[in-house]
């Protein structure tokens, strides 16, 4: 019995002091947006990178683990010019295409040195760690593809779509500016299921899908903290 109390009490005392370290920040983002597929060169065309930016919220559940929510807008495009006459899907046909993308999407992060924004003393910590991120997420685009005057009839084509699945996979790192700023800077490949991104697919590649890059850096404000009931908290 004496066993049993004592594991639930350092149970309940392990589980406060995670919540006890909760924080949550929102803020900007600016930054850039390329992307991969039927009118890129491998792996991108650094001269079609266009402007990026929206908005974050990060929960962290403990100072090791967060929970990012994010809204991103950003402009990505293409064209035929970037890629190397010898390529298999050109065919000299210079094309380019041009889509506004909005993407919402969620990722978990791992920060592999964070800890207690406070330390013993109740003392501000200064801090900055690396981070990975991984999630899931849904992108909106419907692209323009300009054939400039030639073979315009094949477009769009029959299963076009202008929503799609991706995947997020970021690595950032993360610091302090001053207690209540916090800065990071990131860069994060979007894999997805489509190969419509840019609106091409039967008329380009079919067997390899679309990706596209945000980076960046975001600004966010620390809104909540809850340092618990002593001053080791987040």
């Amino acid at each position: 019995m004496k066993k049993s109390l004592l594991l639930a009490t350092l149970l309940l005392c392990s589980t406060f002091y995670i919540f006890a370290q909760t924080s949550s920040e929102a803020g900007l983002f600016i930054g850039v947006a390329n992307y991969m597929g039927d009118l890129a060169p491998k792996p991108i065309a650094a001269n079609e990178t266009q402007l990026a930016f929206g908005g974050q919220y990060r929960y962290m559940v403990h100072p090791k683990i967060g929970i990012k929510g994010s809204v991103s807008f950003a402009k990505i495009s293409g064209a035929d010019a970037n890629k190397p006459t010898s390529s298999p899907d050109m065919n000299r046909r210079d094309w380019e295409m041009e889509a506004g993308i909005l993407e919402v999407a969620i990722q978990g992060e791992y920060h592999f040195l964070g800890q207690s924004r406070f330390n013993n003393a109740g003392l501000y910590n200064r801090q900055a760690s690396p981070y990975i991120g991984l999630g899931l997420g849904l992108t909106f685009g419907d692209a323009e593809v300009d054939t400039n005057g030639s073979n315009s009839a094949r477009f769009p084509e029959a299963d076009d779509t202008s929503s799609f699945i991706v995947f997020p996979v970021t690595l950032g790192i993360r610091f302090d500016i001053t207690e209540s700023l916090i800065m990071s800077g990131e860069f994060g490949l979007r894999a997805t299921l489509s190969d419509y991104l840019d609106g091409i697919s039967v008329n380009g590649n079919p067997d390899a899908n679309d990706h596209y890059f945000l980076a960046g850096v975001s600004v966010l404000y620390l809104i909540n903290a809850d340092y618990g009931a002593s001053a080791t908290g987040y």
